[in-house]
């Protein structure tokens, strides 16, 4: 790899890195849409911000998690794609958690005993009351729910084996289990973000994109 290669992926770097503080800005409420409008002011009030801040890397997998389900569903192995896919829900709830909880001042240490204590029932029922966020679709919390058994069916070892499993009825019908799945997917990313980006994610990275600030 030469000088130039090397640049070039540091800029690409710190373009990432820049475009994740700033999204994580707007999550938190620190920065708004009208803060869009004048660029240099924009600048002044975000370099205010990190003089102040202090930022913790947090890897997000919740993208590498559907790849690697549907890399498993192509292979005809819906079992471990099922694992994938009702971890990448536990993590989006979890997230949603964990901001909403932050933004009460509550501390890291019981924001983790909230997260682990909570079942995921209750975090599909009751907690959404409690932290004062839109209902979940009883529809899409019911695919979330079974989805969540047949993992844990198959992950502690009560995964009992249909004799057609290799009929093609039988796969038919998986099928359309991940299509439902997929489904709810989409569903729960509109969800995470009418919560978290206050239903404006879209329009913040047009704003951004257009404002050329990366």
């Amino acid at each position: 790899m030469n000088d130039n290669e090397i640049k070039e992926k540091e800029e690409n770097l710190s373009k990432i890195l820049i475009e994740r503080v700033i999204q994580s800005l707007f999550k938190d409420g620190t920065l708004t849409l009208s803060d869009l409008e004048d660029k240099k002011k924009f600048w002044k009030k975000f370099q205010d911000i990190n003089k102040k801040a202090e930022y913790k890397i947090i890897i997000d997998h919740t993208d590498s998690l559907i790849s690697s389900a549907r890399q498993f569903n192509e292979a005809d192995d819906i079992n471990k794609a099922k694992v994938f896919y009702a971890t990448y829900f536990e993590h989006k709830l979890n997230e949603i958690i964990n901001e909403l909880c932050r933004r009460k001042s509550i501390n890291k240490k019981e924001i983790n005993n909230i997260i682990r204590s909570i079942n995921l029932i209750g975090k599909l029922t009751w907690l959404p009351l409690i932290l004062e966020i839109p209902k979940i679709s009883i529809k899409h919390k019911n695919v979330i729910l079974k989805l969540a058994e047949d993992r844990n069916a198959f992950i502690h070892y009560k995964h009992n084996p249909e004799p057609d499993e290799q009929n093609a009825n039988y796969k038919e019908k998986q099928q359309d289990d991940i299509k439902q799945i997929e489904k709810t997917i989409t569903y729960f990313k509109k969800y995470t973000s009418r919560i978290l980006y206050n239903n404006q994610k879209t329009k913040i990275n047009k704003k951004l994109k257009k404002a050329k600030l990366t």
